[in-house]
C-alpha cells in the first residue's frame, strides 16, 4: 500500500514558508482604496511574480516526487498509456537493461519539469502544461475535484479554475516582460492571487495523491 499518498507531499511542505514571503511583501502596503504609490505597485509586482513562482516550482517538484515514488512500485500492466507511448520510442536495451523503463520514466519527467543540460523544462506553468507534466508523472487529471469557487472574484463570473491559472501566468508575464504593473492592480487583487495559489496547490496535491494511490492499489 502506498502510505505516502495519505499525507501532503514533500513538494507541498515548502509552500507555506514561501507564501509567508508574499505576506511579508504585502504587509508594507496600506489597506486603502486610493491609487497605490510607485513603491506599493512595485511590491504588488514582486508579490505576484513570487506567487507565480511558488506555483511553478511546486508543480515541477511535485512531478519529480510522484514519478519517483510511482515508478518504483507500479506493476508494469498499470503504467498509464501516455507513459507507455512515450517509452515505446526507446530501444529494447534501454527499456529492459540500461537504465530500464522505470528510470527512463523518471528521467523523462525530470527533463520535462526542470530541463537537463542545455534543454529547458516547463516553459510556463499554464494549465495545459501542468496537466501534461503531471499526467506524465502518473496523475491523469491533476485538477480533479478543484472547484471554480477558488477563482479570484475580480476575474468576474464564469471564469474557471483553468482560466484563473492561465490568467496568473499571463499577469506574471506582463509584469516580467514589460517591466510594468497594470494600473488597475490593487492589494486586494494580489491577496486574492495569493489565496488562489494556496488553494490550487492544496487541490492539486490531494488530486494527484489520490490518483497515484489508485494506480498502485
Amino acid at each position: 500500500m502506498a502510505t505516502w499518498t495519505t499525507s501532503k507531499t514533500a513538494a507541498h511542505k515548502s509552500v507555506q514558508s514561501a507564501l509567508r514571503v508574499v505576506d511579508n511583501l504585502l504587509s508594507y502596503v496600506k489597506d486603502t482604496q486610493g491609487k497605490p504609490s510607485v513603491k506599493e505597485r512595485a511590491l504588488f509586482a514582486a508579490a505576484v511574480v513570487f506567487g507565480y513562482g511558488i506555483w511553478e516550482n511546486y508543480v515541477e517538484q511535485l512531478a519529480i516526487e510522484i514519478v519517483g515514488r510511482v515508478s518504483a512500485d507500479i506493476a508494469p500492466a498499470r503504467v498509464p498509456d501516455l507513459v507507455k507511448k512515450h517509452l515505446e520510442k526507446r530501444t529494447a536495451w534501454e527499456l529492459s537493461v540500461s537504465p530500464g523503463w522505470r528510470l527512463l520514466w523518471v528521467a523523462t519527467v525530470r527533463r520535462q519539469a526542470v530541463g537537463e543540460d542545455e534543454t529547458f523544462g516547463m516553459n510556463t506553468a499554464k494549465a495545459g502544461q501542468v496537466m501534461n507534466l503531471l499526467a506524465m508523472a502518473g496523475a491523469t487529471d491533476p485538477f480533479a475535484g478543484i472547484l471554480d469557487g477558488i477563482v479570484p472574484e475580480h476575474l468576474g463570473a464564469g471564469h474557471t479554475f483553468v482560466d484563473a491559472v492561465n490568467r496568473l501566468v499571463e499577469l506574471r508575464g506582463e509584469i516580467v516582460h514589460t517591466g510594468k504593473v497594470p494600473s488597475s492592480l490593487r492589494k486586494k487583487h494580489v491577496l486574492a492571487w495569493r489565496s488562489f495559489v494556496e488553494k490550487a496547490i492544496d487541490g492539486v496535491d490531494e488530486a494527484c495523491r489520490a490518483q497515484c494511490k489508485a494506480l498502485l492499489s
